[in-house]
């Protein structure tokens, strides 16, 4: 460790002075090859200005055989290459050329530095000579007037210049090696003098490290004492935050486990860093959940829309909808970005029992809106007739209020069966279930459905053994066989047939309706019992239905604790079932009063047919209204 130690200064010392001297040979090298370029520039310029004056005095034409002579004692006298360009571009004279080899180059015009020629300064490139194979340095000046007479370029190899950096940098190379070895001597000398002092420091600082508590560096009168003292302010410093830190967590964690909502928190790649008991209970996660991508663990393709806003730094709200063991959960989750760059968080709120409230409230004020707007409609027709005359009518008027006051009493009882239907799926009907006659419930709903029976001239068979009895609640299962055979009635042809019929099966009784209608598809069957779905609206608003009927079947047949549903009939119509839990056999009280209850009494029908009546005579108001 402590060779590592000495190893690691020695080299860092070294690459320093390496780097030190590499930059500065690379600035020196760069900086010489600029001056000399700047000054051979300088004097190329000088000699084409020089070269021009001659030229101009030279009368014309310029031939090869005068301009070259001239060309190479021009050169001669400069020690540098002088060419001479006509206008055209045509070499007329190189000193370093004879007159049989200029004849032969190729024209100058496109050459750089003719093309940026001008008459008072240089045109300059810096390029290999294919001629002389070697870099030049070129300088061409345009020598005339106007469109001038021609061209004096001046050039010189920059071999003297590299020559003259290769020295530089031999002396740069010896320069660097003299500074390495001074740099190892003095190295090696000042390791010894520090070397004892820092290891007792570093000791120190390692345990402290570790941990150990009242660890302290000593603090000495020398050049280490101050940074010793840093370290003992640091320590006590990092003592004090960690401290701080526990407690803040600790106060979180107790935070996070107790809150009634699911909190998932996540890092940039997705991986799981914290979850509380709620989350886990809700979304089914283990205990090592830490450090798994979210969507190993809570397979809810929501969420990662979810938290692909929240890594951009937005937060949004989504309501998704969770299957678990207990039935269908809907949570509302919150993802919020943790910081620039640092995951985000998932808060995940259960809001099962605010939805479904939600839904009880819509529903309701669906069903208000919808049952009670006939029944007002004729109360209001009915009270205008009267207003507009037909009051000073006694025969008239009492026609019409009797048709306000059956209304009224029907507005009185959609309400209480609204209310009821709230409360059924609210949980909170009371059904007094006991065992009741088959026979003399079906008696009952004969009795009741014989108007409409009568009027479409439909035939109702009854198949029900008179001993066969269930466990019901004689009103609510009086209303659900009322409310299937109507629909039977109403919805199979006039002359038709529809059966009632009960079968034994075990331990239940599957009660039936069957009629002739026009059957329901497969796709609608399993709708059919929902409120206001109808097969074919049109066709059932015109002959007076709600689409409450069926709801209500289902939500008493399940509040007995059976089950209902719908079969294709061959070769037409529909079979609605009911099934109910057999009453076992020695109740025969309950069956009485339950009898009693559902049957017909001396004086005339039940409550309940009374109220079938009030509805067929409630219709009957709405065709006259309309009529008049």
């Amino acid at each position: 460790m402590n060779l590592g130690f000495r190893a690691k200064f020695f080299i860092f010392t070294v690459l320093i002075v390496v780097a030190v001297d590499l930059a500065a040979g690379i600035y020196l090298q760069w900086k010489l090859r600029v001056d000399q370029e700047e000054r051979i520039e300088a004097e190329l310029s000088r000699h084409a200005r020089a070269a021009r004056q001659l030229l101009e005095a030279e009368p014309m034409p310029w031939e090869p055989a005068r301009i070259d002579p001239l060309a190479d004692r021009l050169g001669e006298a400069i020690d540098a290459r002088v060419t001479v360009i006509a206008a055209s571009g045509r070499v007329l004279g190189d000193s370093k050329l004879g007159l049989a080899e200029i004849a032969e180059v190729e024209d100058h015009d496109n050459r750089p530095e003719v093309v940026e020629a001008q008459t008072d300064a240089c045109g300059l490139s810096r390029r290999h000579s294919e001629t002389l194979d070697t870099d030049m340095l070129y300088c061409a000046m345009i020598v005339g007037e106007g469109e001038g007479e021609g061209y004096v370029r001046v050039a010189t190899p920059l071999q003297a210049v590299d020559e003259s950096v290769a020295r530089l940098r031999v002396l740069l190379v010896a320069a660097g090696l003299l500074a390495v070895a001074l740099a190892i001597g003095v190295g090696l000398l000042v390791s010894r003098l520090m070397y004892g002092r820092l290891n007792a420091m570093m000791e120190a600082a390692r345990a402290m490290a570790e941990g150990k508590a009242g660890q302290r560096l000593p603090v000495s009168a020398d050049e280490f004492g101050g940074l010793a003292g840093s370290f003992n302010r640091v320590s006590e410093e990092l003592a004090r935050t960690v401290k701080e830190l526990a407690t803040e967590r600790d106060l979180l964690e107790a935070v996070l486990q107790s809150m009634d909502e699911a909190v998932l928190a996540v890092d940039v790649e997705r991986r799981i860093i914290a979850v509380n008991r709620s989350a886990r209970e809700l979304l089914n996660i283990s205990r090592h959940a830490r450090g798994r991508l979210l969507l190993e663990v809570v397979r809810i393709p929501q969420l990662s829309e979810a938290l692909d806003t929240a890594l951009q730094g937005e937060s949004r709200s989504i309501d998704v909808s969770l299957e678990t063991s207990a039935g269908v959960r809907h949570l509302l989750v919150r993802a919020t970005p943790r910081g620039e760059g640092s995951g985000a968080v998932l808060v995940m709120h259960d809001v099962s029992e605010i939805r479904r409230l939600e839904t009880v409230r819509r529903d309701f004020v669906a069903n208000v809106s919808h049952e009670l707007r006939t029944p007002v409609s004729i109360i209001q027709a009915n009270t205008e007739t009267l207003l507009s005359g037909a009051i000073e009518q006694p025969d008239q008027a009492r026609r019409f209020l009797d048709a306000v006051r059956r209304n009224a009493e029907r507005l009185g009882q959609l309400i209480s069966d609204l209310l009821d239907i709230s409360r059924i799926e609210a949980g909170k009907y009371k059904i007094d279930a006991r065992p009741i006659s088959l026979g003399s419930a079906a008696r009952s709903v004969n009795k009741a459905v014989s108007e409409a029976c009568r009027r479409r001239g439909v035939m109702l068979e009854v198949e029900v053994d008179p001993e066969l009895r269930v466990r019901a609640d004689p009103g609510a299962l009086e209303q659900v066989l009322v409310n299937l055979v109507e629909n039977a009635i109403k919805y199979g042809p006039e002359g038709g047939l529809v059966e009632l019929i009960a079968i034994e099966q075990g331990a239940v009784v599957r009660i039936e309706v069957r009629d002739e209608g026009p059957g329901i598809a497969p796709d609608h069957r399993r709708r059919v019992f929902e409120r206001f779905y109808r097969v074919d609206p049109g066709r059932s608003r015109g002959m007076g239905g709600t689409g409450l009927g069926l709801a209500i079947v289902k939500n008493l047949t399940e509040a007995m604790g059976g089950d209902v549903g719908v079969d294709p009939r061959e070769p037409t119509g529909s079979v609605f079932w009911v099934r109910l839990s057999k009453a076992s056999g020695e109740d025969s009280r309950a069956d009485e009063d339950a009898s009693e209850g559902a049957g017909v009494s001396a004086g005339g029908v039940s409550g309940d047919v009374q109220e079938v009546a009030l509805r067929e005579i409630a219709r009957a108001d709405l065709r006259d209204a309309a009529e008049l």
